[in-house]
């Protein structure tokens, strides 16, 4: 029974995957979604975590506990996932799949760049609402530049965005 829900996935998967991945080619597009997946390579939330402290210490003093928190579980979750599913990539798994990008690591499943951009967008999203929607939005838009440069799975992609929100729940409650 669970190989044959797995091969239903994968063939979803695929499919979709390949749609998705068929809509690169137009610069301006490849230009955006190589900008995003590049926004979700982490240097962006250490950024992010500085500027708080120098604009708003009292926020930064609610955040960033949270956050380490989160991220220490989103990574820790994460590389153990990762290591013992060992999902290979689109581009080596489909084809007519290519990587528009150099991967950070062997394997796919979950997508790390996703559950990042889902615990910032999360973690933010929660001590100053107005920026949910925006910031839901972003992260969004990282997941979909990973599965369009030919480096994740579209279920991938949303695993990583349960794990993110999850993590950041995780760090929030246990700061509060």
């Amino acid at each position: 029974m669970f190989r044959a829900l797995y091969s239903n996935v994968y063939v979803w998967d695929s499919r979709l995957c390949i749609k998705i991945f068929n809509l690169n080619g137009r610069k301006t597009l490849d230009f955006i979604m190589y900008g995003l997946s590049r926004l979700g390579d982490g240097y962006f939330y250490a950024l992010v975590g500085i500027l708080l402290l120098i604009l708003d210490f009292e926020l930064a003093l609610k955040t960033i506990p949270a956050g380490l928190i989160a991220f220490a579980f989103e990574i820790t979750i994460f590389k153990l996932v990762k290591d013992k599913t060992r999902r290979h990539r689109p581009f080596r798994a489909v084809p007519g799949i290519r990587s528009l990008m150099p991967p950070p690591d062997k394997f796919s499943f979950p997508s790390g760049h996703t559950s990042a951009a889902f615990v910032m967008a999360t973690l933010f999203g929660s001590v100053i609402p107005a920026l949910f929607i925006p910031l839901a939005i972003i992260a969004m838009l990282i997941g979909f530049s990973r599965i369009y440069n030919g480096l994740h799975f579209p279920s991938d992609v949303l695993a990583g965005m349960t794990l993110g929100i999850t993590c950041a729940k995780i760090g929030l409650a246990l700061v509060a």
